[in-house]
Formats: structure tokens, sequence, C-alpha cells
């Protein structure tokens, strides 16, 4: 048998005060308020008998009165990609703390695919979306922001717009891991990177090629671009680099570090005996083989909890546009001991 939905009235009835009060109350709790401007101890009493009748509130009704359906939007390049799937959970978390539900979708660097989601999001009544924008969307994002939807781009950016962001410091990652690379004596390096004309990744490759300028290397600048979906073009890219007597290559992301460390293990070389690398993120890979001479660790907690806060922010002033912000974070590079200094303490922690 159907248990009947308990109402405000039943509280007003039990607790022996008006509808009107209880209502003021509950909307009160509700929107996270600690005053009620009403008697502390009736406040109280009321709260107490909703509790104990087992009141839910009707979110249906609040939305209709409020416009505002407390769920947001976060759309990525690709949930199954490790970054951005810990940046969504990081996002989830926080989300939930704030009341906040959280839609996800993925575009697979499709914008077609982009404004599709978008769409559908806008349909079930979403607050305000985190994207992370895709090659040739620069327009749909666009017209996100002229709608005044609420809106804080994520890991990179769309030129000449002004909307409140979230991204790394690419250009000094860039610098900082070929940095790393040459403080080990390699000289011959090289990058690989993707085609796609993106912020973040343009910012990378103008970090690498102004450490190379600065170290008096301006001359052994080469980037190789890929396409993101020919990946597997990756060997002959690197069995051509060694037949050059390249010794270390920057991957411009960790998806790419992953595809070329295969190429290199299929060919029998060894990392970094035969050839070096250095890359963006962590990978399994590189934690079981200690491949990487060094990389970028991305602060995942600040890119969620930052991008919802600014989100949290633009929907609660969504009626007093302001000023827009934007967030650099500072990226940190992880560098793994020289390969004696890794035998003497595999060494030391054996005998211990």
């Amino acid at each position: 048998m159907r248990t009947k939905r308990v109402t405000i009235k039943d509280i007003a009835t039990e607790a022996g005060v008006s509808i009107a009060l209880v209502s003021f109350v509950m909307n009160n709790k509700a929107d996270g308020k600690n005053t009620y401007r009403v008697n502390k101890e009736t406040a109280q009493r009321i709260l107490e008998v909703a509790q104990k009748l087992n009141y839910q509130p009707n979110n249906a009704a609040r939305t209709l009165r409020s416009g505002k359906t407390n769920t947001i939007g976060v759309i990525v390049s690709d949930i199954s990609n490790k970054f951005f799937a810990d940046i969504a959970r990081c996002i989830e978390n926080h989300a939930y703390k704030h009341k906040y539900t959280v839609l996800f979708g993925s575009t697979d660097e499709n914008p077609q695919k982009l404004e599709n989601l978008v769409e559908v999001f806008r349909n079930k009544g979403i607050d305000g979306l985190i994207v992370v924008p895709c090659e040739g969307a620069d327009e749909i994002i666009r017209d996100i922001a002229r709608q005044n939807i609420p809106l804080v781009l994520l890991d990179r950016e769309v030129p000449d717009l002004e909307v409140s962001s979230v991204v790394l410091n690419n250009r000094r990652a860039g610098y900082e891991t070929t940095e790393a690379l040459i403080r080990r004596g390699f000289t011959r390096i090289e990058m690989i990177s993707y085609s796609m004309g993106l912020s973040n990744i343009r910012e990378r490759e103008e970090g690498y090629r102004r450490c190379m300028q600065a170290n008096e290397m301006g001359e052994n600048v080469v980037i190789h671009h890929l396409r993101h979906d020919k990946l597997a073009k990756i060997e002959d890219i690197i069995r051509e680099a060694r037949q050059r007597r390249v010794e270390a290559f920057l991957f411009a992301t960790n998806t790419l570090a992953g595809q070329g460390l295969s190429a290199i293990f299929r060919n029998g070389w060894r990392v970094p005996q035969d050839i070096a690398i250095a890359c963006f993120d962590t990978n399994e890979a590189f934690d079981i083989y200690k491949t990487a001479i060094a990389y970028v660790r991305q602060p995942i907690e600040q890119f969620g909890t930052e991008a919802l806060d600014l989100l949290i922010k633009g929907i609660e002033q969504r009626d007093k546009p302001g000023s827009c912000t934007r967030i650099v974070l500072t990226p940190e590079i992880v560098e793994s001991l020289p390969e004696e200094e890794l035998r003497s303490a595999e060494t030391a922690v054996a005998e211990a």
C-alpha cells in the first residue's frame, strides 16, 4: 500500500503552528540559511516534527518557485581519460557538499557532439556548465556565453572570450619539463603533440620551444603533430627519430605518452637508456617501470574545486553580471632519480 506523502500541512498540525510558518522555516533550511526570523524554539520544534514525520521536500515545486534545479553539466573531452575522470570525480564530490547534482558528458573532441550535449543539458534545466572546449567549438562556447548561461571553461580557453576559466600554466610546464631533460644531459630533444589548435597544447609547445632556445638548442627544435584519431602513426615517428639519433621525447599529453611508450617497448628499446621521455600527468606504466625522466603533476583537486566554486558564484550572481575570473594553476614537475641513484636507493632498501 502506498504511503501518503507528508506535507507541510501535516507538520503544521503536529507542531501546532500555521502552514505559512512551516513553509518559511523549511524554505530557509533548504536554502542553507541559519536564520528564520522566528522564535528559535518554535523553528526547532518545526524541524524536529519534520524529521519525525520523515518529511521530503517537493523539489519540483521549489524549482518552479526559484527557477533553479541545483543541477549542473560538466562536459569534458573524454571521461575515460584519467585526467578528466579524476577532475570529474572531484567536481562531483565538491558539488554534493553544495547540494548540486552533476550531469557528465564527453565530446570526443567533436564540436557537433558538444553542441548536442549542451542542448540536452539545457533541456534538463541545468543551472550552469563547466566545459572543456574542443577544437572547432569556439562559436558554440560564445553562443553559450551570449545566452547568459553561467559558464566556466576548464583546462582550455577560447581566444578573446571573457568567461571564467581554470587552466594550468602550460607554458611553464612545457618549459620546466624540457629543462629537466636538459639537466640530464640530453640535447636532441623532440616533442610529440596533437595537430589540434587547442590553447593548452599550443602553450605546452611554446614552453618547449622557449626552453630549447634559452639553452641554445633552438636548431634542434622539432614538434611532431598527430591527429587524435591517428595515434598509431606515433611508432613511425619514433622509428624515424631514432635513425636521426634523437635522444629524448617530450609528450604533450598522457595519452600520447602511453602510446609512445607502447611503441618503444614493441621495438625492444630501453627507457631511458635508448630513449628518454618526459610527459604530462602520471601513468601506471611510468610508476611500474620508472620510465619517465620527469612528468607534470597537475593539481587535480584545485581544477575541480576552483571550477565548481566559480560556477556556483556565477549561478548565484546570474542577474548581476560582473568581471570574469581566470585562475591559473601552478604545475609541479616530478623528476625521477638518475639511474645510478635509483640503483643505489633500491640496493639500500633491499639491505635495510
